[in-house]
């Protein structure tokens, strides 16, 4: 329908707001219409830039386009209040396209004042006189061109008639005297300037502007603090009244001005939510529209002033921005609602630019007293976390970007003038957030504070979390935009990647020798742990700058070469030697070569042997083995570790149960389909994700027999892991079996099947038994490598906690955990790497079903978190803030579990025969447990 409307002989304002109107009123609330609904915002965006013609051989009234703005602004603000979270965000986007309009009496007063003036001041109304042809203009069409051409005007009288001046005014908001020209009541003639007149001219036509903004710029400050004063309280009249009178504030004064609007707009969001009468909703959005575009303007004039200073007094600047510009971008997201809200909320998607405002806000307060190298480490974290924030807002704006494109491309094939132009469609995203509000400000201010902080010892710049093959690597540099999207590509020739995010749940594709990211994953999750392993380079480059200069490598062959606790890259001629050309010759084919003759092999097949052990069945020692590393370890650990380690109680259902229920009767169709696509599909299919998602679809379908119920539900209470069978009836059977199932499923996870594949295992050859725990409800839960995986040293270990349960560092969640380091004979106390900035915990207790497969443990292979453990019930999941955690706030609290966690490293090693070892653990209560410890790879 919108390129039926474009395509028509004659096109204005008025019909697009018209027909903007009336699809809007068909388009369903909630998820159903928000496709559409972004889509209305996409179109009238491009009018508002110019990329529609506001004019096709229609004139259009003044009066007439006022009545269908306000028609328009007025359905928006009322879907806005009825809206959900995601609509609302829409909605205030799109009521910033269009002006204020009204009944009418404005809209007739754009033709009828521009008379008036010309009477009042006895002006010309013949051709070839510049006021008249406006005023012809202004009878057959306003637009909002209008509010420019008055303000050039306007600049031209007051300087006298400085030709230089009206030219200045035009360009600068995207006209100039040939854009004039071409409209169907073109203006070609020069002002003229009459210096008798000047003074009652300019008094004239600054009235003449707010009458002409009153129906075209619905979010003018001035005219939004004018329209809502009546029914503002004093108070915020007064804020707003000081806020004007300052816009053109020196650089000395604007963060008070900006402080002052970010109070207003906080007071604002109160009322809106609030508030029942739509044209008071309409009137307040258009004012937080105004302010949030001041706040971002006079940002931009002053923060360039601040490089000058001295580091201290810069860092300690722009901390007091990047709070403000963060207070304000929460506003924007979420007006009016105030606290951290429940992980189901629908605004919940605030809750992360909430909790890093108040984590911000302490540090800022701590600043302002003095700024140490502690308060610049405290500070990285939470700036990590406010980047990942505004890096979720783009995403956002991405998913705006593929609209833009479908429909500007088709518009540009439908209209007559054959616009949009190809820029304002490929720039679309981009555009919307520079010039849209305050996520670019608190971008830019984030940049430089970053600087800032590491000039005074907030952090190094680059973190090596694998040095990659000795000396250093090279390869031609390819970028990518995320791991996850190529995990299933093979490159030809040695390619390290620039990735700008990484999940931490990836494989290193083949072919690829270095990865260099601006993301941050912890040092133990699964990638870092294969690039290590498979001696890949793997880094992260904190400084913004200096990643987005790697950019002009981009393409060559580059050697990369760990020195300092950085990475140096240099361009080399040809291929370098070695890496940068073909396979043969290169890395790859040397690091081949190396490994002949190693063949990582799964043990034979288990047969079925129970459905279902409780632990005293569980024989740690006994061959063939039907379970794997984790209960044969947690088994043995129960029995050798000292009584201070706690460990929590397990049953296990072993290998070949998968098997079995799968040739059941009752999974007869499922088996069938499974086979079919394993044997069949698998193997020639192009696109192994889907196939993938099918597999583990069937494996969610099956049915459990009988038999398996009974032993399960029996092994847990001769396990003491529950009291009677009965507690595990009705919906909790349902959840248990569940999640037994996504166990299983997780056989066919991504990073699993691409894994395997590079190493040669027969991924349909990989047999899943489950380990079933009590989950322990912690406060603290941690993973140690009793080898530093770093250096590689064996005297040091190294560990990362989170707070609450373990799922958020194994699972890979994003934000890092808090490391450190600690010499296993106590001869250096703990030493700690990284603070936290995991942004969610989760927190709850129940089973827990663990992944034990044969294919985890295999020497050569690091198989640990290739596989999923499932919890019982869905735990209960919290936005988290640092200010006032323990772990970072009681200095004594956090040195006793460091401590603590060392020891468990030393005894369990010690317990293992002085194998080094992988652990997962937690604490409570100021207990260790200890939930499950393998071999480290």
């Amino acid at each position: 329908e919108i390129f039926e409307a474009e395509s028509h002989g004659s096109v204005t304002l008025m019909h697009r707001y018209g027909a903007a109107a009336g699809l809007i009123d068909r388009t369903p609330a909630g998820s159903a219409g928000l496709d559409a609904i972004t889509m209305i915002f996409v179109w009238l965006r491009f009018s508002q830039i110019r990329q529609l013609s506001w004019q096709r051989n229609y004139n259009t009234k003044p009066r007439e386009l006022s009545s269908a703005s306000d028609k328009l602004n007025m359905l928006i603000a009322w879907r806005w209040k009825n809206g959900g979270a995601k609509e609302k965000e829409i909605f205030r986007l799109m009521l910033g396209c269009i002006g204020r309009g009204g009944s009418g009496g404005d809209g007739q007063a754009i033709r009828d004042e521009i008379l008036h003036i010309m009477h009042r001041h006895h002006l010309p109304e013949s051709k070839g006189n510049w006021v008249e042809e406006w005023h012809q203009k202004l009878h057959n069409n306003s637009t909002p061109d209008d509010i420019i051409i008055c303000q050039a005007y306007l600049a031209y009288l007051a300087s006298n008639g400085n030709m230089d001046e009206y030219l200045r005014v035009l360009r600068e908001n995207g006209l100039s005297p040939e854009v004039l020209a071409k409209y169907e009541r073109a203006i070609t003639t020069p002002p003229q300037f009459y210096g008798d007149k000047k003074d009652g001219l300019i008094a004239d036509f600054n009235n003449y502007l707010r009458i002409l903004k009153n129906v075209h710029a619905g979010a003018d400050l001035e005219k939004s603090a004018e329209v809502v004063r009546g029914f503002m309280d004093g108070h915020i009249n007064v804020i707003l009244d000081s806020i004007l009178k300052e816009r053109g504030a020196s650089d000395g004064r604007i963060l008070a001005v900006i402080d002052s609007i970010t109070e207003v707009r906080q007071l604002v969001g109160l009322k809106l939510v609030s508030e029942g009468d739509v044209h008071k909703v309409r009137d307040m959005l258009y004012l937080d529209l105004g302010l949030e575009a001041q706040m971002r303007l006079m940002a931009e004039r002053a923060i360039g002033s601040l490089d000058s200073l001295p580091t201290a007094d810069r860092a300690r600047s722009l901390s007091l921005w990047a709070a403000l510009a963060a207070e304000n971008l929460m506003y924007s997201a979420c007006p009016g609602k105030s606290g951290i809200l429940p992980s189901n909320d629908p605004y919940s998607d605030a809750n992360e630019l909430k909790a890093c405002v108040r984590d911000w806000v302490q540090l800022v307060e701590e600043g302002h007293k003095k700024i140490e190298t502690d308060w610049s480490a405290k500070a990285m974290p939470v700036i990590e976390r406010m980047r990942r924030s505004l890096g979720d807002i783009v995403e956002g704006a991405q998913h705006i970007q593929h609209k833009a494109e479908y429909l500007g491309y088709g518009l540009c094939a439908k209209t007559p003038e054959k616009i949009p132009e190809k820029w304002s469609i490929t720039l679309f995203s981009e555009e919307l957030i520079r010039g849209g509000g305050c996520s670019f400000v608190l971008s830019t201010i984030l940049r430089k504070l970053d600087k800032s902080i590491r000039e005074l010892g907030g952090g190094p710049a680059w973190q090596i979390i694998s040095q990659g093959q000795p000396g250093s690597t090279t390869g031609q540099l390819v970028e990518v935009h995320d791991l996850m999207s190529i995990q299933s590509h093979t490159y030809d020739r040695d390619t390290i990647l620039l990735a700008d995010t990484i999940s931490g749940e990836e494989e290193p594709p083949a072919g690829v020798v270095g990865i260099i990211t601006r993301d941050a994953p912890d040092v133990l999750a699964h990638i870092s742990v294969r690039a290590r392993n498979l001696k890949v380079l793997f880094a992260t480059c904190f400084e913004e700058d200096e990643f987005e200069s790697l950019g002009r490598f981009l393409g060559k062959t580059v050697k990369c070469t760990p020195s300092k606790g950085s990475i140096q890259v240099e361009e080399v001629s040809g291929d370098g030697g070695k890496g940068g050309g073909d396979k043969k010759g290169g890395v790859i084919d040397s690091l081949l070569t190396s490994m002949t003759g190693l063949k990582v092999e799964l043990p034979p097949p288990a047969k079925f042997t129970a459905y279902c052990l409780a632990e005293s069945a569980v024989d740690p020692d006994a061959r063939p083995k039907t379970f794997g590393a984790k209960s044969t370890n947690i088994v043995k650990s129960r029995r050798i570790l000292p009584d201070w380690i706690h460990t929590p109680r397990s049953a296990v259902v072993p290998f070949g149960v998968f098997e079995k229920v799968l040739a059941s009767k009752e999974n007869k169709k499922v088996s069938d389909d499974y086979l079919q696509v394993v044997d069949k599909e698998l193997p020639s299919s192009a696109d192994p994700e889907n196939v993938l998602k099918k597999l583990k679809n069937l494996v969610m379908s099956l049915q459990a027999p009988p038999e398996l119920v009974t032993a399960l539900k029996d092994s847990l209470v001769k396990s003491e892991i529950m009291k009677a069978p009965s507690e595990l009836e009705g919906a909790k059977w349902d959840e248990a079996w569940k999640a037994l199932k996504s166990v299983w499923a997780s056989k066919w996870n991504d990073r699993a099947f691409y894994s395997c594949k590079k190493s040669g295992i027969g991924q349909q050859h990989v047999q899943m038994a489950v380990l079933i725990q009590s989950l322990v409800e912690a406060e603290y839960a941690f993973v140690i490598h009793t080898v530093n995986p770093s250096s590689d040293d064996e005297t040091e270990m190294y560990a990362e906690i989170v707070v609450g349960l373990g799922e958020v560092l194994v699972g890979n969640y994003p934000g890092r955990a808090m490391g450190f380091s600690m010499k296993k004979d106590g001869s250096q106390g703990p030493q700690v790497q990284s603070l936290p900035s995991k942004s969610v915990g989760l927190f709850g207790g129940g089973l827990i079903f663990r992944s034990d497969s044969n294919g985890e443990d295999l020497p050569g292979f690091a198989g640990a978190g290739l596989y999923d453990s499932v919890p019982m019930v869905t735990n209960t999941k919290r936005t988290l803030t640092y200010h006032n955690e323990p772990l970072l706030t009681d200095p004594q609290l956090a040195d006793k579990i460091m401590r603590g966690i060392c020891k468990v490293a030393v005894d369990v090693e010690a317990s293992c025969g002085g194998q080094p070892q992988d652990i997962e653990g937690c604490y409570r209560d100021g207990k260790f447990y200890v939930v499950q410890t393998r071999p480290q790879v």
